[in-house]
């Protein structure tokens, strides 16, 4: 096949592409997930202001909530990846792992990191949510 035949047919397929990717329906992220990344989203801006103690609240209760929204609705072992884990199970134990991180650095006076640790856990929130 010659050069010029393989790229008329990439550039007609490239339009076809694009118009069945926006295509996927979008899940709603539950109100619990909008909760936890609000809450996420005040602590992150309370530890860069330097106020460890009020970020240290809120990232407790950023906690309690994903465990108790976990137990509500445990995943369904159905999508895997490679390693065998639901990638929305992995994005949800690091999002708890980064939160105990933060916890650690918030209670050390470390409020820069800390703020760093939650901005982490809050883009794992985001993966698990699906955004």
């Amino acid at each position: 096949m010659n050069t010029n035949m393989l790229r008329l047919m990439i550039m007609l397929a490239l339009p076809g592409a694009a118009i069945l990717s926006g295509c996927a329906p979008k899940k709603p992220v539950s109100s619990e997930g909008v909760a936890i990344e609000k809450t996420l989203q005040q602590a992150e801006t309370d530890a860069r202001a330097g106020n460890e103690k009020k970020a240290l609240e809120e990232i407790d209760a950023a906690e309690k909530a994903l465990i108790e929204e976990d137990k509500k609705k445990p995943y369904v072992q159905g999508i895997k990846t490679e390693s065998g884990i639901n990638p929305k199970a992995a994005a949800d134990q690091d999002a708890i792992k980064e939160l105990k991180r933060a916890k650690r650095d918030a209670s050390g006076n470390l409020a820069g990191d800390a703020a760093d640790d939650i901005d982490k856990a809050l883009k794992d929130v985001k993966v698990k949510e699906g955004n």
